[in-house]
């Protein structure tokens, strides 16, 4: 049996590659600032409200879904933020295979900011609004700037999934080229 070498030249990027490769970086700045925006934002909005000589704090860490949000946004900045790293530095040695560990890091940090950012919506809503079937009272509507700060962290990790999930598109339509 005769074990044959395969000659493997590494192509020019073109500008096709070059624009992607920049698309790319610039995405995952992005979706790294805006993660580490809304969990900064989320860990830092507390409010302490007094009602008739008693006083009432609200925060983050009173909700569990609020501190899952607030985990996940953590999370998805330090792997995008390393991530981002591994791309700047490792850009020219990009291969289908990088790609596809990249399309299935993409892949896990959307699935974990969207599903904390669910979970946060979901709590977020029953803030605002209350529940009257289930005799949830709406305490927006006393702690604003602590539900202001809340909608801000919640629009930029929209923002951040958004980002990731181009991310995840592109890094799929470059892996497919194994």
């Amino acid at each position: 049996m005769e074990i044959k070498e395969a000659n493997v030249r590494a192509k020019a990027p073109n500008k096709t590659d070059k624009f992607v490769l920049a698309t790319q970086i610039c995405l995952r700045i992005a979706a790294t600032a805006t993660a580490m925006a809304a969990a900064w934002v989320i860990f830092t909005a507390n409010q302490t409200v007094e009602v008739l000589g008693m006083s009432f704090d609200a925060g983050y860490s009173y909700s569990p879904a609020f501190k899952f949000f607030a985990y996940a946004n953590a999370i998805a900045f330090g792997f995008s933020l390393m991530s981002l790293f591994f791309m700047f530095f490792a850009r020219h040695a990009l291969t289908a295979t990088i790609y596809f560990f990249f399309f299935l890091h993409d892949l896990m940090m959307m699935s974990l900011v969207l599903s904390g950012l669910a979970a946060g919506t979901a709590i977020g809503m029953v803030a605002r609004d209350g529940n009257g079937h289930t005799g949830w009272i709406k305490i927006c509507d006393r702690f604003e700037k602590f539900c202001d700060k809340v909608t801000v962290s919640m629009a930029l990790s929209y923002v951040a999934v958004v980002c990731l999930l181009v991310l995840t598109v592109m890094s799929a339509g470059k892996s497919r080229q194994i």
